[in-house]
């Protein structure tokens, strides 16, 4: 059964999490990281990676006893999960999780020291789950896996791959006549070309993924569809509550600015329509944080109404900080539209985020079909 967390443990887990950014990734630092175009893997900080992963526990913390994890679940990597959304935290939280999440629900005794080796930060994994596009669907896969003598080798290509530039280990879903597996690929093997993207949001690094022949190390037995969705499931919940620390950071920032900036001789906060704007960012915020906790609770409830949740919640959650991003725009004015104030930051992980793993409206199809009402 999955452990909780206390209120006084989750308010010392973000506490942790949130100093930990404070220290060594402020507003200048992540800058500096998302637009490092030179450096050998842009958008990722693996000092602070370190950090989080050695002295917080950000991955171990939901392994299971057996792998020296503490058994908590979902709404503890939530709590995690807001700290680094707020902070626009340039490591590979989400991309971890969901291949860890697809090694942990299959065979992963084979690879048991590179699992204990993730958690500590010591290497880095990425997901590759999409189609051939990056875009995420049931039943679709960019990549094909065939077996030659003892070996299973995959081939195929994938854009968009979310962290797969600084990733050691790539987890593959790969197709076998026409049912998708989960496979663990070296990414330093032969057969394996990573090439990062130029992307939007600099503190999102993603790359194309092309596997000519490459070994791979088949981890399930079977068919994997249920394993896959329910993993892209618990991950699109964290994504949510990544989205839902940015969102209240946004609100945040768009307040403090309507205080501090005068405009005919008052703050501007005390126009009839900036009110209306940040109202209406709060109210957003909070259907957000509700649609992200109840999608958290399902996943550790294992109530059978995790599918839809998260699809509700990736749907609410993505127009919540998209509208609050564009928002906050608005309310700095011709500041906000310049390279040096942190409003670009944010509708740029808004954007981003707002289409991984499907956008609002994939998902508000998904709900409506889930409810049967398509």
């Amino acid at each position: 059964m999955t452990a909780s967390l206390s209120a006084a443990e989750s308010r010392e887990l973000a506490q942790s999490v949130r100093a930990a950014c404070n220290r060594l990734a402020p507003e200048e630092h992540v800058r500096a990281v998302a637009f490092d175009r030179d450096g050998a893997h842009r958008g990722f900080d693996p000092a602070l990676w370190r950090a989080l992963c050695g002295q917080v526990g950000v991955i171990s913390i939901a392994l299971p006893d057996e792998l020296g994890g503490a058994g908590y679940g979902m709404t503890a990597l939530g709590v995690v999960a807001h700290e680094l959304g707020r902070a626009l935290a340039p490591v590979p939280f989400v991309a971890s999780v969901l291949a860890t999440s697809l090694i942990v629900q299959t065979n992963w005794q084979p690879v048991a020291e590179q699992l204990a080796a993730l958690a500590a930060g010591e290497i880095t994994a990425a997901a590759a789950v999409c189609n051939a596009n990056g875009e995420w669907g049931r039943d679709s896969t960019a990549l094909t896996a065939r077996r030659d003598g003892a070996g299973w080798f995959i081939d195929g290509k994938m854009r968009h791959v979310l962290g797969a530039g600084a990733a050691e280990m790539l987890v593959a879903v790969a197709s076998i006549d026409g049912q998708r597996e989960i496979f663990l690929v070296e990414a330093a093997s032969d057969g394996v070309e990573v090439r990062p993207e130029r992307v939007l949001d600099g503190t999102r690094p993603m790359a194309a993924v092309v596997l000519r022949g490459a070994p791979g190390l088949r981890l399930s037995d079977g068919p994997a569809d249920a394993t896959i969705e329910l993993c892209v499931q618990r991950t699109l919940a964290l994504l949510c509550a990544e989205q839902v620390g940015a969102c209240e950071r946004v609100l945040e920032i768009a307040t403090d600015y309507a205080r501090t900036r005068q405009q005919f001789g008052r703050p501007i906060g005390s126009f009839q329509a900036i009110k209306h704007r940040c109202a209406d960012m709060l109210v957003d915020l909070e259907f957000a944080r509700s649609a992200s906790q109840a999608a958290l609770q399902s996943a550790d409830d294992d109530d059978g109404e995790l599918s839809w949740r998260a699809s509700m919640a990736k749907a609410v959650c993505s127009e919540a900080l998209r509208n609050a991003s564009h928002s906050n725009l608005q309310i700095h004015g011709g500041i906000g539209y310049t390279w040096e104030d942190s409003a670009h930051l944010y509708l740029k992980r808004a954007r981003t985020d707002e289409v991984l793993l499907g956008g609002p409206g994939y998902h508000w199809d998904r709900l409506a079909a889930e409810a049967k009402l398509l």
